[in-house]
């Protein structure tokens, strides 16, 4: 997609009021955003050498930089109206950790419940001031993220495709969970924003399992044309080797 050009000159977009509600919860949104993901990158690398796909790293770069430019869109908004920038957060900190000790899908499942909680997360920002710039961030970012959320889906089914159906059904209860918990911290710590869109926490959970389950639909439907795609190739490949002439 074509970048936006967010202007980091001083123009007032905020009321005293709406930079108060919004000052603490943005700033951790954007240091978030912000990932260099070069961990996730070399995991990426190793597991697209793996399977014989080229281009597997690849495409989890492109993803990885988008991540980043709705860093520097938050960051530019955030410059121009005084909002100083920060460069730790415990929630961060946490989840950055667990995306290092874990290996490639782990990595990747807590990658997309970040991004499952940044879509009700990011219309609640939109609808918490009545700046039009960050109102054109926030519509921006979630366009992306409905793009990358599809391409989560497609690498987490290339990563387990090969796993039982009865223990994907207990990760994904978990995954479930896990995402369950994640939602009470956010609603905790960005509260003000949510409450200031009209959110309370049943409408914020309800629109975090919407998406899981939407996204959980269109993994398992990867899945499935994976494994019919792989069992075909087993098959021309055996049928080639049965009318090969003898030497």
């Amino acid at each position: 997609m074509t970048a936006l050009h967010i202007s980091s000159c001083p123009a007032a977009q905020l009321t005293d009021e709406e930079r108060r509600t919004i000052t603490p919860s943005i700033q951790q949104f954007q240091l978030g955003e912000g990932s260099r993901g070069q961990r996730l990158l070399e995991r990426g690398q190793k597991f697209g050498a793996s399977v014989a796909d080229p281009l597997f790293a690849g495409t989890l770069d492109i993803f990885i930089r988008e991540e980043q430019q709705h860093s520097r869109y938050l960051a530019a908004f955030m410059q121009s109206q005084s909002i100083p920038l920060v460069e730790k957060h415990w929630v961060d900190t946490v989840f950055r950790k667990m995306r290092g000790l874990a290996g490639l899908e782990l990595s990747l499942t807590v990658l997309v419940t970040a991004e499952l909680i940044a879509v009700p997360y990011y219309r609640a920002l939109r609808g918490a001031t009545n700046s039009p710039i960050l109102k054109m961030i926030c519509t921006r970012i979630l366009d992306d993220e409905a793009s990358h959320l599809k391409f989560q889906a497609s690498m987490l089914a290339r990563a387990a495709r090969s796993r039982p159906a009865a223990v994907q059904r207990g990760l994904h209860e978990l995954h479930r969970l896990f995402l369950l918990g994640t939602v009470a911290i956010v609603w905790m710590e960005h509260r003000t924003v949510f409450e200031a869109a009209g959110y309370n926490f049943a409408r914020l959970k309800k629109e975090a399992l919407s998406e899981f389950f939407e996204w959980g639909s269109a993994r398992s439907y990867l899945m499935r044309q994976i494994s019919r795609q792989e069992k075909s190739t087993i098959r021309i490949g055996k049928g080639i080797q049965r009318t090969e002439p003898e030497t």
